[in-house]
Order: C-alpha cells, then sequence, then structure tokens
C-alpha cells in the first residue's frame, strides 16, 4: 500500500483536494485516460479512494497514508541536502519529524557570513530565547545576547551551557560573567550537552534551531523549523536539560568564583 502510495502520490493528493472525474484527471496531468484508469483502479481497490456523485475523492485511510508519504518525501530531501552535517549529530536524541519541512542551511551551500548572519537577527529580534550551547558562540551572537539580557534589559533569556562553554566565559570574559550572574539572567550549566539548539519567540511565535557542529565546535550549520511538533520536541529537552544542571552562580562559585570576583 505504501508503494502505491509513493507511485500514485499525484492522484492521491489532487483527489484529496476535492473529487475529480476520469476526464478531469486526463485533462489536469495530461495523461492517457488508461494511464488515468489504471491509476484510480489500483487506489480504489485499497480503498485509499472512493467513487461519489462528484466523482472519485481520497478516503480517509488515502489522507492518512498521503501525509505519510508527503512527510516521509520532506525528510528525505532534507536529509539530501545536509546529508555530510546531519552525521555530525548523535543517533540519540532524535526526531526525524524535525527534518520535514525544515530549512536546511549548511556553510558548503551558504557562506559562513551569511549563516551566521541568521543567528545575528535572531539574537536581535527574539522577544524570548532559550538555548543549549556546546561550544563558544560568535562574539557577535554573544554580545547582542549580553546587551539585550544585562544591558537593556529587552530579551528574555534562558540558557544552559556545557562546564568547557562556561569555563571559557569566565576565562575570557570575567567581567561580562560576574555581570550575567549578577542580573540573575537563567542559566544552568551541565557536563555535556548533545548538541547545540536554539528556541526564538518573535510575537509568540516560535521557530526552533537545530545547531550543528563538527570537531572543536566548529559551526557546519543549522536546520529551522516553526511547526508546533518541531518546536515541543525541542522545547522539552530544553527544560530536561535545564532542570538537571546547576545554576550559573553555584557553579562559579564552586569552581571560578575567584576568577569573576565572586
Amino acid at each position: 500500500m505504501l508503494d502505491l502510495a509513493f507511485a500514485r502520490r499525484q492522484y492521491l493528493a489532487r483527489l484529496a483536494d476535492g473529487p475529480a472525474r476520469i476526464r478531469d484527471l486526463v485533462d489536469e496531468f495530461e495523461h492517457s485516460r488508461s494511464t488515468v484508469n489504471r491509476a484510480i483502479r489500483a487506489l480504489e481497490e485499497d480503498r485509499l479512494v472512493e467513487r461519489g456523485s462528484n466523482g472519485y475523492e481520497a478516503t480517509f485511510a488515502g489522507r492518512i497514508l498521503l501525509d505519510t508519504v508527503d512527510e516521509a518525501v520532506a525528510v528525505a530531501e532534507a536529509v539530501e541536502s545536509a546529508n555530510d552535517i546531519l552525521n555530525e549529530l548523535p543517533s540519540s536524541p532524535r526526531n526525524h519529524r524535525f527534518l520535514a519541512d525544515a530549512e536546511v542551511v549548511t556553510i558548503t551551500d551558504t557562506s559562513p557570513a551569511a549563516v551566521l548572519s541568521r543567528f545575528h537577527r535572531v539574537a536581535e529580534t527574539a522577544d524570548r530565547l532559550r538555548g543549549a550551547s556546546i561550544a563558544a558562540n560568535d562574539e557577535q551572537f554573544v554580545s547582542a545576547l549580553y546587551r539585550r539580557t544585562v544591558v537593556e534589559e529587552s530579551l528574555e533569556l534562558s540558557y544552559v551551557l556545557t562546564e568547557s562553554v562556561a569555563d571559557y566565559l569566565a576565562a575570557e570574559s570575567p567581567e561580562r560573567a560576574r555581570s550575567i550572574v549578577d542580573a540573575g539572567v537563567e542559566m544552568s550549566v551541565v557536563a555535556d550537552l548533545p548538541f547545540a539548539w536554539y528556541l526564538s519567540t518573535v510575537d509568540d511565535r516560535t521557530t526552533a534551531y537545530l545547531a550543528i557542529h563538527g570537531d572543536k565546535g566548529k559551526f557546519l550549520g543549522y536546520a529551522a523549523n516553526d511547526d508546533p511538533c518541531a518546536v515541543e520536541w525541542l522545547a522539552e529537552l530544553f527544560d530536561a536539560q535545564r532542570d538537571r544542571g546547576t545554576s550559573l552562580a553555584a557553579y562559579y562559585r564552586s569552581n571560578d568564583g575567584d576568577a569573576i570576583g565572586l
């Protein structure tokens, strides 16, 4: 049945939009009548379409199967366009549906500057940002988050850092680290993270960004998706990592408090 749905996808999609007669399908697809008849007969035999007073139309089962086929095609297209960098991600946790209809951008297809500029816009335009970092981010991105959160107080920021990133922040920017702690920014520190991701909310609409890094934290690209299921997946993962972490203030007090003047 799945093979049939893939093979006759265009007919199934058309009949999911509304009823059509055989002659309508012949005209729309410019296929021979015998070709259309064979396709509709096969779909009808598997009860994916049915004949009504206004012509053939997709059944409930046909519509559900079409949704599954469309999702599989969307995921396959995303994997094909980003196969090399996707293999940098761990095998778990994963959610293949995140890639359905996702915008996948890689530095091999787009200049690194153009890719980074997208994240700069995220930092500048978000009303709320939840992030999880496994590597030191681009300085312009970090500066924008710091300015909007600590200086302007125009961004609601929640963040999860790995211990290595927290240590880097204390060593490279002790004054900034101290200001973040003093401002009470919600930051948690964990030993490790599977990958980096961000949830950017603008005007009550949230987009999830799955960031992909290679060796030594090199940024390779991202996949972005605003589908509610995609957002929910990374939101739940964020909550779980945040809840298991130690606050940034407590982490520094037990490790590098002197370095940042705590």
